[in-house]
């Protein structure tokens, strides 16, 4: 595992993680995201705040504070004590795991404050800290099986949600069309996609 000052990436003294697939973003005990990225992970952490995604309104909102948070890039070895392995035989080990395995298990178990996947529990943001917002949730449980299953054709249709400045959500389509949440409530409630070739009401 590599860890570095979220200061010390932005003065480039650090510009590749090569061998890294997962990263944390952390202030000491307090982990605020856990990612993954199949390219280099300090490219990844350097799009969070150009984008800026809510990591990177996170970091933001906290400076100078933010300069001196950490990220902790880890290789699949160093996930290792995070995956529970499935014992084959006495006295031995499962020991395959990929990458989506071992992204999934760590935001399980360090329930990170701005993960929402795989994440039933996220850590409170502190009151100390800017961005409450941030944390704000769509209106739907996002662990349920329809809703999963409505959000995939979703995203297939082209369609992704995001925070707006307030923390509101947004759904955008990629042709630039945009509805807010409770306008897009109607039609996860009848498991339809706004402006489908069928010509969703």
């Amino acid at each position: 595992m590599q860890t570095v000052t979220i200061q010390s990436i932005l003065d480039r003294q650090i510009d590749q993680a090569l061998g890294h697939v997962i990263y944390v973003v952390r202030a000491e005990t307090l982990v605020f995201y856990v990612g993954q990225s199949k390219r280099d992970v300090v490219t990844r952490f350097w799009e969070h705040k150009q984008k800026p995604t809510r990591l990177g309104k996170l970091f933001e909102l906290n400076q100078p504070a933010s300069l001196r948070w950490v990220v902790d890039f880890y290789a699949m070895a160093d996930c290792r004590p995070f995956v529970k392995q499935q014992s084959l035989f006495m006295m031995q080990a499962w020991e395959h795991f990929d990458m989506d395995m071992a992204e999934q298990a760590m935001i399980e178990q360090l329930r990170p404050v701005l993960n929402r996947d795989f994440n039933p529990q996220p850590t409170p943001l502190p009151a100390s800290y800017q961005g409450q917002h941030l944390n704000a949730q769509p209106t739907v449980d996002i662990q349920s099986a329809p809703y999963r299953v409505w959000l995939n054709r979703m995203s297939l249709a082209g369609w992704v949600y995001e925070d707006d400045d307030h923390g509101r959500i947004i759904w955008r389509r990629r042709d630039g069309r945009t509805l807010t949440d409770a306008k897009m409530s109607s039609y996860r409630e009848k498991n339809r996609i706004p402006y489908s070739v069928t010509r969703d009401p």
